[in-house]
């Protein structure tokens, strides 16, 4: 348990460090199209490709642990995207209101008292294979290493700490993803996820459909929309309680 806490405050780091779920959808179900030829109506449809995979050859042991790696996956992988589509956003909207210093730290603020309330409990639930893999996700989401993110915004002093807590937990937030190498598991699993094949994939292995993940509803859309509001309110109780001293 206590391992388990640790790997859940080193993404909430990186997540309150910076500046809707993402799932695959299978598709909706449509009328089909038709065409007439003669006195014959032809239904058309488009099938989506078959893709073949290589077949690997493993034994026992080697099917239990890729069935781990594919589950571990499925609770880490939706998170990975949604810290990365957090990243982007928050980035976004400091450029396009052209943010000072002050208003991003506001905002941060804003930001990371809601996440630490609301993920906290969320991935403290979390295994801490499924800890590490998503640390290991993010860097594939966001192009830089956990160790990048919090020595570019929280100083050295702070990456080495949290280091040093990943080394406790046998890992390593300095390493970088590799695709190619150590996780070229991991990147067959993404382009399974991407190609729309994940869903099948899991149902396969363990005879149902992939758990859903839960993200709070305050972060199932735009995070400035709710700043927005809550500064809204700010306002108007300011306004309110001037507008009560003039009648005074």
């Amino acid at each position: 348990m206590k391992s388990a806490r640790l790997t859940a405050a080193i993404v909430l780091v990186i997540l309150t460090t910076f500046p809707s779920q993402a799932q695959t959808q299978r598709r909706k179900g449509s009328l089909m199209e038709y065409t007439v030829i003669g006195n014959d109506t032809v239904y058309v449809d488009v099938l989506p490709p078959a893709r073949i995979h290589p077949k690997e050859y493993m034994n026992r042991a080697e099917w239990v642990q890729y069935y781990k790696r594919v589950h571990n996956f499925s609770k880490s992988y939706p998170y990975a995207l949604f810290v990365a589509k957090t990243i982007r956003e928050t980035d976004s909207i400091f450029v396009a209101r052209n943010y000072s210093k002050r208003e991003q730290d506001r905002y941060l603020d804003t930001m990371k008292d809601e996440l630490l309330k609301s993920f906290d409990p969320v991935f403290r639930k979390l295994t801490l294979q499924q800890g590490m893999m998503m640390i290991r996700l993010i860097d594939r989401e966001v192009g830089m290493t956990p160790y990048e993110i919090i020595q570019k915004y929280l100083g050295n002093i702070n990456a080495g700490f949290w280091q040093g807590v990943a080394k406790v937990l046998k890992g390593d937030i300095k390493r970088q993803y590799d695709p190619k190498g150590e996780d070229k598991d991991l990147e067959q699993l993404v382009k399974y996820w991407h190609d729309g094949e994940f869903d099948d994939l899991y149902e396969y292995i363990f005879g149902k459909p992939r758990p859903a993940i839960t993200i709070p509803k305050q972060f199932q859309k735009p995070f400035y929309l709710t700043v927005d509001t809550k500064q809204t309110k700010k306002d108007a109780r300011k306004a309110a309680r001037e507008e009560k001293k003039k009648k005074k």
